[in-house]
């Protein structure tokens, strides 16, 4: 069969805006490299409603499927609904965490023919194996349809047991006007289960990794593409020491002069140290953690296992090896310390410690989250606009405070956490930009934003998206 994913061209808005261009999901090109392994013939672009039918034209799939995160669900929709009116005999399927969660929701309003609950890479190509022998309503655990007014195969979220049978990716599943960089994908899942994070629900609480050698023969593939720069795709690489130990010896054997970031916990450096100077030895150059608070309470309520001493002995590691660093900050937790006292004791922690670059969102309930449950049976989210779930609007209803003043702190919390840095915004900006972990246009578009949002009183959400 001719398969046709479709990554979502993105509306710019929220932190999106930020970012450069529009990336291709690469779980998207995993499922596409399963496919052509199955022996059909795959091709990943990105588009929206207007774009789509060119490439439907070009490749005459006889299926389309679709991948999206929450914000860029409309934009799914949109596609979905124009292909059920346009091509009415074409099947569809879409995927991705969002689609996992609210699959109920996403079949009434796409006619959608089938939505994948979990992971594509085994029940994808079993689906299509059905649909060549004629099999519309394949029982298909995790592949869930609607028939007769009930839904199927709904009880299950699909899951790969081994990871060491990812398939292997190639340039030539995405079409060609479209760029991908590859990352590297060690596991999948994480053993922690923070409040606001959508990822052990949808992993079913599993953490799986890949052997390292296996990693490292992909790695060395890349490597011959011609890339040196690479970005695990890991929610918690460090999550098994032994597991990173081993694949530093690996690098240090095979004499892989690569440069790579990485995400990792603050209390996993505070322990090991000694690891991640390691790490640094073998091209470690970025560590991306989130911190999301500096008050107690909320650390204790979002679940994060991890105190105020921990993050600075952390702090202090990573300067002392010259490892950049991001953290990420929540404003708002969906409790009773949403309150505009415990806001400013967040940011004040922030602002006292020679942090890297700090992204600053605001808590946004995902579907499948702990959070999302909580708010969603208190009656407190807003609306289902889902396009503004995009980390820069307050979706919920705070207990202290009103959703226009949480969303305000957003741009206060930024100026005050970076004019707080003085002199060392300079050489940080540099690094930055000198490592290729900052990009100019982007923090360009950042400034403006908030230099608008403090001189004309503008919405830092609607700041970002004006200024093209």
């Amino acid at each position: 069969m001719r398969v046709l994913l479709v990554s979502p061209r993105a509306r710019t808005s929220g932190l999106e805006s930020l970012r450069k261009g529009h990336q291709i999901i690469q779980g998207l090109v995993y499922v596409a490299a399963a496919a052509r392994d199955a022996g059909h013939k795959a091709t990943v672009v990105i588009a929206d409603r207007e774009t789509l039918p060119r490439y439907i034209r070009r490749y005459q799939p006889d299926l389309v499927g679709v991948s999206c995160v929450t914000a860029t669900y409309p934009v799914a929709r949109e596609i979905l609904i124009d292909l059920a009116q346009n091509y009415p005999g074409l099947p569809t399927i879409i995927g991705g965490h969002h689609a996992t969660f609210m699959y109920r929701e996403v079949l009434a309003e796409t006619g959608v023919s089938y939505v994948c609950r979990g992971e594509g890479e085994e029940v994808f190509p079993a689906l299509l194996a059905a649909l060549e022998k004629g099999e519309r309503y394949p029982e298909i655990p995790g592949i869930v349809f609607l028939k007769d007014g009930h839904y199927h195969n709904d009880g299950h979220i699909a899951i790969l047991d081994d990871l060491s049978r990812l398939p292997r990716i190639s340039m030539d599943l995405v079409a060609p006007e479209f760029s991908f960089t590859p990352k590297l994908v060690s596991s999948r899942g994480c053993p922690f289960r923070c409040s606001f994070c959508s990822i052990s629900s949808f992993y079913g609480g599993k953490y799986r990794q890949r052997p390292v050698e296996n990693v490292i023969s992909e790695l060395e593939e890349f490597v011959s593409w011609g890339y040196k720069d690479f970005w695990f795709h890991d929610d918690n690489l460090t999550a098994d020491i032994r597991w990173v130990n081993e694949f530093c010896r690996q690098l240090e054997e095979r004499r892989l002069k690569i440069r790579w970031n990485c995400m990792s916990r603050v209390d996993v450096i505070y322990k090991h140290p000694e690891l991640f100077a390691r790490m640094a030895a073998c091209g470690c150059s970025l560590i991306t953690i989130g911190l999301e608070s500096g008050v107690p309470e909320v650390l204790e309520k979002m679940h994060k296992q991890i105190d105020s001493t921990q993050v600075k002995k952390a702090v202090d590691t990573l300067n002392r090896l010259k490892i950049s660093h991001v953290w990420y900050m929540i404003l708002g937790s969906g409790d009773e310390f949403d309150h505009p006292r415990y806001i400013r004791q967040n940011i004040r922690f922030f602002r006292s410690l020679p942090l890297g670059i700090v992204v600053i969102s605001l808590l946004t309930p995902f579907p499948g989250t702990e959070v999302f449950d909580r708010l969603q049976k208190e009656g407190r989210l807003l609306h289902y606009d889902w396009e503004k779930y995009d980390l820069t609007h307050c979706v919920y209803r705070p207990q202290g405070m009103s959703p226009q003043e949480l969303e305000r702190f957003q741009s206060k919390a930024y100026l005050s956490i970076y004019l707080g840095k003085k002199w060392r915004l300079i050489p940080m900006l540099y690094k930055g930009f000198r490592s290729g972990t900052l990009k100019f246009r982007s923090v360009s578009t950042g400034f403006k934003a908030l230099l608008r949002t403090a001189l004309f009183k503008t919405k830092f959400s609607d700041a970002i998206i004006k200024r093209r």
